[in-house]
């Protein structure tokens, strides 16, 4: 399991869209974000460059 850091996100909305973003990532199997810590943890798929594009081109950042 990998856990990033993610900021910018304020609500349910943000937190679907964060797990959709990282779940259309190829070889992720589970995404689970919670917006009290703001860490998302992602299995599956090990490459932190696709997992972190995916969630920037959502509109959010990872620190």
């Amino acid at each position: 399991m990998i856990e990033l850091t993610v900021s910018g996100a304020t609500c349910q909305g943000c937190v679907k869209s964060i797990e959709k973003a990282v779940s259309l990532v190829d070889g992720v199997t589970s995404v689970h974000f919670d917006l009290d810590s703001g860490i998302a943890q992602i299995d599956g798929n090990d490459n932190i460059e696709q997992l972190t594009d995916a969630i920037e081109a959502a509109g959010f950042e990872v620190p």
